[in-house]
């Protein structure tokens, strides 16, 4: 399983850990609606399944967020995703956007030879964020593995909400782990500072080093 002290979305199989440089690159619609700035915090619970393991999941944290966050966060949610393609050897084609109305829409599909089944696996995220108004944001995220060792799925629900300014702790891109249960388990020992620049640094990494291992 993945350390608690990485801001990773939990993956399949056992826990989901995450090329392009910059958010622009991600061909985002140019009109997303922005969060306010302040602090907010973000409680992701989920359920993943591979053939007759389950496991329920439950990260929250808080963030600190100016407009360049703001449009930081979006782009910290592909990179994620695209590391934990990446640990399983599969390339991500650019995630395909389309905004209507106040809901975002995003598909990725992921590709790569497995070297456990020696087959084409595949992975597709699908995601789609409702901003209810500028200080509350709701997403359901699904996600199937196909072809691999064994085929799994997982489904995340996610709300996000402005809970006032941001404190001295936290600049903007700030970011504090507070929670991370696995199975209703409590695996933190203390809660983490991160910064969301970094986390997309270390995503983008991480998944250059697990598609070139081995080459």
């Amino acid at each position: 399983m993945s350390h608690p002290s990485r801001l990773l979305l939990p993956g399949l199989g056992l826990c989901l850990a995450l090329l392009p440089s910059s958010v622009d690159a991600l061909d985002l619609p140019a009109r997303i609606p922005a969060r306010s700035e302040g602090l907010w915090q973000i409680d992701r619970q989920g359920t993943f399944r591979d053939g007759t393991t389950t496991i329920n999941v439950q990260k929250v944290w808080t963030i600190c967020l100016d407009p360049k966050a703001d449009r930081a966060l979006h782009e910290f949610e592909v990179r994620e995703n695209q590391a934990s393609a990446a640990m399983r050897k599969e390339s991500c084609g650019k995630p395909i956007f389309t905004l209507v109305e106040d809901t975002l829409s995003s598909t990725m599909r992921c590709s790569g030879l497995s070297a456990a089944t020696g087959k084409i696996g595949s992975s597709e995220f699908t995601r789609f964020t409702t901003f209810v108004s500028a200080d509350e944001v709701r997403s359901e995220t699904m996600i199937a593995n196909r072809n691999n060792a064994a085929e799994s799925d997982g489904r995340l629900t996610t709300r996000m909400t402005r809970i006032g300014a941001c404190d001295g702790s936290l600049k903007p891109g700030g970011m504090m782990l507070m929670h991370w249960r696995v199975n209703g388990e409590e695996t933190l020992k203390a809660r983490q500072i991160h910064n969301i620049y970094r986390e997309i640094s270390d995503f983008r990494a991480q998944t250059a080093a697990q598609l070139n291992e081995g080459r």
